[in-house]
């Protein structure tokens, strides 16, 4: 049973503020004008000012005695009641309190709950809990409902036992679209997760539940063996094609939270096979998520390693490339002295070759310009080829699609996949 606090299920607070009470239990002109006209008598009119002004603001009749004296004394003062004021007897006078309660309803423009209001919640609830899971959301749907068609709220019991039946009825029909197409085999290979396998110390259900580590790259080649075990399987996708993705969660939280023992005692094989393939489909998308979530933490750390290397290159060549502006300070300085050109490149020649020589002073030079401008990519291969087997492997598991129209991403992916083995230039 849901519990009424967890609900939008209107109820009675022992203690309301000031601010709530002006808010909420205000007498109107019209209200007080309707008061005087069905009752006589303070009791009387005290009586059906409770009651009016609490349906007004439950949706729904309270029981007189279990209205709070402060709310009492409050309608009270309009009419200058002395209080402590006792209510009309419930057991005595009930045909006085339909009368009033019949009233109130054609002064409100509402209607007690009947079979037909039920029937507008049935159809409400068996929508919403197609994608609704939690009972007291089912409740919430049902008191909007009735809130928005003036019918009286029925006891919160009713509604939660009519909600409870409703959602299994909904659950019922649901196991019963996914397992239909379910051939014989695979009804077979879902109920073997079931029990230990020749050769195994554990059922295929208990290891659906784990997982092989923490999600790093220590791990990695760990999650995909695991990925690809789980898709060995059985493929639940075209099963659960058209259920919406907060049921395949619900459905995939309730059978983690079984025991092997609780799946196998369930009779109804629709459920059970629905709940394995539930938690199947989440296994395989949870470790997907995962392998996603390495793959692209492993990319970034090779690119900020290749960052790092090349800030210490860069440091490192600091010095180099102050020689290198030396030498071309000199030059500058011998091109400003009136000589010829013969002249001229006879002393450039001489200046090279006292910094040691033209040969080595282009590979010097080739050494910084190969990281100019902080182009780190040459320096990203020895730090991925380390792990370039198991990242393709990963991406072999993974099924990737564009995002928008634009597919050039991926088919420049599908040409490295191509030639992944190529030993020659392409």
């Amino acid at each position: 049973m849901a519990s009424v606090d967890r609900t939008a299920y209107p109820h009675l607070r022992p203690l309301l503020s000031a601010e709530e009470l002006q808010a909420g239990y205000e007498l109107t002109e019209p209200e007080q004008h309707f008061i005087r006209q069905n009752a006589n008598g303070n009791r009387q009119r005290l009586t059906l000012t409770v009651l009016l002004k609490t349906r007004q603001q439950l949706g729904y009749f309270p029981a007189l005695g279990d209205v709070p004296d402060q709310l009492i004394d409050h309608l009270a003062q309009p009419w200058g009641f002395e209080s402590p004021m006792n209510l009309l007897d419930e057991t005595r006078l009930k045909p006085t309190l339909h009368r009033y309660r019949t009233a109130i309803r054609s002064f409100l423009g509402s209607q007690p709950y009947t079979p037909e209001g039920q029937e507008q919640i049935e159809q409400a609830v068996r929508t919403a809990a197609i994608t609704m899971s939690d009972p007291a959301d089912l409740i919430n749907v049902a008191v909007e409902t009735l809130t928005q068609h003036g019918i009286d709220l029925p006891a919160f019991s009713t509604l939660d036992r009519l909600v409870g039946h409703l959602r299994q009825q909904v659950h019922e029909q649901l196991f019963r679209q996914i397992t239909t197409a379910l051939t014989a085999p695979q009804k077979a290979a879902l109920d073997a997760l079931l029990v230990v396998l020749l050769g195994e110390q554990e059922t295929g259900f208990n290891r659906l539940k784990q997982t092989p580590g923490p999600p790093t790259l220590n791990y990695l080649r760990q999650w995909a063996d695991r990925l690809d075990q789980l898709d060995a399987l059985l493929d639940p996708t075209p099963f659960l094609r058209d259920i919406p993705h907060t049921k395949i969660r619900q459905f995939a939280a309730e059978a983690t939270a079984l025991e092997v023992g609780d799946l196998r005692v369930v009779q109804q094989a629709g459920k059970r096979h629905t709940l394995l393939l539930c938690l199947l489909h989440q296994a395989q998308s949870d470790t997907r998520d995962e392998l996603i979530e390495m793959f692209l933490r492993r990319m970034k750390r090779i690119h900020n390693g290749a960052q790092e290397q090349l800030r210490v290159l860069q440091e490192k060549h600091r010095a180099l490339e102050e020689s290198l502006i030396g030498v071309l300070g000199q030059v500058l300085c011998q091109a400003k002295e009136d000589a010829s050109d013969s002249v001229l490149g006879q002393r450039v020649r001489q200046l090279l070759t006292a910094q040691g020589g033209q040969e080595r002073l282009e590979q010097q030079y080739e050494s910084v310009s190969a990281y100019h401008q902080n182009n780190y990519l040459p320096l990203l291969w020895p730090l991925h080829a380390r792990h370039r087997a198991l990242l393709f492997r990963v991406l072999d598991l993974l099924h990737i699609e564009s995002a928008t129209q634009d597919t050039d991403l991926l088919d420049a992916l599908d040409f490295v996949r191509r030639y992944r083995h190529a030993r020659r230039d392409t």
